[in-house]
């Protein structure tokens, strides 16, 4: 049925004679509408359901839950529970869809001067070619990159098999060289490979994304989460180069994909008459904005991989088949390496803790000493003088301990170093001192020995003098005993008798 204006608008039209096709064709109707709309003397409105909606009596509330910023999952599971609703949860959300409708938030336009902002962004740009030239066809997902001048609206266009940090740094740095200079802001979307966190006043970059804009002196500027509006201008331009340029080509190999739209970009992209400025970007940018960009910087940022490892016990790190020392300071935490060509760069809070040449070996530990604790880092000379010293400390007689310990003992003598230093924490440095004494004047190492002279204090008593030893040449004197003692009418004697008998 028509509404009121357009029935008047056809008995109009009809009086003017004008015929019923014609007028429906105009009116976008069926002719039987016109002509039974003619025929009709009175106009008949349209007639509209008023019905009341099913959640109409919960209006009031669901406002009240709306201006607290309750979400529309949760006012239903509270309608379920509360009055134990019949209806769906998309009938909810189309009701409150039509009664609370949210205005649209309006956006100025962003104008900006020669050399002062670019924006980039990731587009998936679907199945692609990735396979070599002369290789089998193989398609992967590829994804364009899009860097675009503010001004001149001048875009480069790379694609790509990923979105590491290392593949944007080095697109955007192919960018600035494409320009012939630097924008002094870039802006970007809180792409992972720059921008780790945004949340409010939370804000955390990627340390290598951050080292890379520091190296070429233009700062970032991250958008705000979900506000793709704020970088419209190349979210306009990845729209534009995946329909105009990826639909209806086929390409061969990834490398036939990469120079058509090199080719394309350069000789038809940014030679178009842009449908905003009405100018062609190529020209702005030659005539007024490269001269205003800053200048690329003399060395290049150098690329490099990078990793997160976690620091072993033992001060080392796991890297391609072999283990790398770490300051003992960091045993136990997550760093990050970086790793390029035969050097690994091993980074802690935004500085370089270590640095080592990338080794061919497999399996082995590459240990810089001075990255160990100080008691973990004496070679096997350092390690006895550090011994010796702490015996000589003791005293004369354990020093001279040491040394028969360090002849007599070859690789073992540190356990009964380490016990006589235990004995010390005991029982003091004289006790032990006089002890080892004692020890070493009757030819004693054992450590055992040793213990039971300290404890029992035997270094108290007079150390006695050694027996001589015998030669072998002199034959030992042995005391003769009478084979038949004479008898006596006494036989019972006092012991004293006998024994001045053997005295004889």
């Amino acid at each position: 049925m028509l509404t009121m204006h357009q029935q008047i608008t056809v008995k109009t039209l009809f009086k003017q004679g004008i015929k019923q096709t014609e007028i429906a064709r105009e009116l976008g109707c069926h002719r039987n509408t016109v002509r039974n709309i003619i025929r009709n003397d009175q106009v008949i409105e349209k007639q509209t359901r008023d019905r009341p909606s099913y959640f109409s009596p919960y209006h009031d509330q669901i406002k009240v839950w709306r201006e607290k910023d309750v979400s529309n999952l949760r006012m239903y599971e509270i309608l379920r529970e509360t009055y134990a609703i019949s209806r769906t949860y998309d009938s909810l959300c189309k009701y409150i869809q039509k009664q609370f409708p949210e205005t649209p938030e309006a956006f100025g336009v962003q104008v900006t001067g020669p050399g002062e902002e670019a924006e980039v962004d990731f587009g998936y740009a679907g199945l692609q070619p990735v396979n070599p030239p002369g290789m089998p066809l193989i398609h992967g997902k590829t994804w364009v990159l899009a860097v675009k001048l503010s001004h001149s609206r001048t875009g480069f266009h790379r694609v790509t098999r990923d979105q590491k940090v290392t593949t944007l740094t080095s697109g955007i740095t192919a960018a600035f060289e494409y320009f012939g200079g630097v924008p002094r802001r870039l802006k970007i979307d809180n792409l992972r490979a720059a921008i780790i966190k945004n949340q409010h006043y939370d804000l955390l970059y990627n340390q290598q994304f951050l080292e890379w804009a520091n190296h070429y002196g233009c700062v970032i500027n991250p958008c705000a989460p979900y506000h793709p509006e704020q970088k419209g201008k190349v979210e306009a331009e990845v729209k534009y180069v995946k329909n105009n340029f990826f639909v209806e080509r086929e390409f061969t190999d990834w490398t036939d994909m990469v120079n058509r739209l090199t080719h394309w970009t350069a000789e038809y992209a940014n030679r178009r008459t842009h449908s905003i400025t009405r100018r062609v970007p190529w020209e702005v940018l030659a005539a007024e904005e490269r001269a205003a960009l800053l200048p690329l910087p003399q060395n290049p940022f150098p690329s490099f991989e990078q990793a997160e490892r976690v620091v072993q016990k033992n001060c080392h790190l796991f890297f391609k088949n072999n283990y790398y020392s770490v300051p003992a300071r960091l045993a136990g935490k997550t760093v990050t390496i970086r790793f390029t060509g035969g050097l690994l760069r091993v980074i802690d809070q935004g500085e370089e803790a270590a640095c080592h040449a990338v080794s061919a070996a497999v399996g082995q530990y590459i240990t810089c000493r001075s990255h160990l604790p100080g008691y973990k880092c004496y070679g096997v000379t350092e390690y006895q003088q550090k011994y010796e010293a702490k015996m000589a400390n003791i005293g004369e007689y354990a020093h001279t301990y040491f040394k028969e310990i360090l002849l007599k003992r070859d690789s073992y003598w540190f356990k009964a170093v380490r016990s006589i230093l235990g004995l010390v924490n005991r029982y003091g440095n004289e006790a032990v001192n006089l002890s080892l004494q004692r020890a070493l004047h009757f030819n004693v190492l054992d450590i055992s020995v040793i213990a039971r002279i300290v404890e029992q204090q035997l270094y108290r008593l007079d150390v006695a003098p050694k027996l001589p030893k015998l030669s072998s040449a002199v034959e030992p004197v042995i005391p003769q005993v009478p084979s038949q003692l004479p008898l006596s009418e006494d036989i019972n004697r006092d012991l004293s008798y006998y024994q001045q008998l053997l005295e004889r």
